[in-house]
């Protein structure tokens, strides 16, 4: 059985309650979902065994942090080596998605950078620098209407 065919509403519920904010405590979650704070914490305990709450963590604004210019790259790989390419792309900070398509490249990156220069010296020296890339193209993002970082 798969861990999405055994959830139900309440654990619905109280994922979207813990996407929105996850250091809401229990008693106030177990409040606005009407169940007790016991069954909250429970409810947690196994989604976290199931593997569909994998971490919690903390969301910041990379625009407080200095990280104002944002590029979508799609990257083609060389043959064969797509999947070393990901993991080796996935390790630089600068990279805070990556993502394989198969479209108009082999892997489709979210770059942040402080500025459009310091984006144009990460794709240049890190991400073409990665054994097996073949080709990059840059897509700058000029505004973000949605982000979730």
């Amino acid at each position: 059985m798969r861990p999405a065919d055994i959830i139900d509403e309440i654990d619905l519920g109280l994922i979207d309650i813990l996407q929105k904010d996850s250091s809401t405590p229990a008693v106030k979650i177990a409040g606005m979902l009407k169940v007790t704070e016991g069954t909250v914490r429970n409810r947690v305990n196994r989604l976290r065994r199931l593997g569909i709450i994998r971490r919690f963590t903390v969301s910041v604004d990379p625009m407080a942090l200095g990280q104002g210019a944002i590029a979508f790259v799609l990257l083609n790989a060389a043959p064969g080596r797509v999947t070393e390419v990901a993991k080796r792309l996935a390790a630089l900070d600068a990279v805070a998605e990556v993502h394989e398509t198969h479209t108009y490249g082999d892997l489709l990156l979210k770059v942040r950078a402080k500025s459009p220069s310091d984006l144009a010296d990460i794709v240049a020296s890190r991400i073409k620098a990665v054994p097996g890339v073949a080709g990059t193209q840059v897509i700058t993002v000029l505004n973000a209407w949605k982000d979730v970082a």
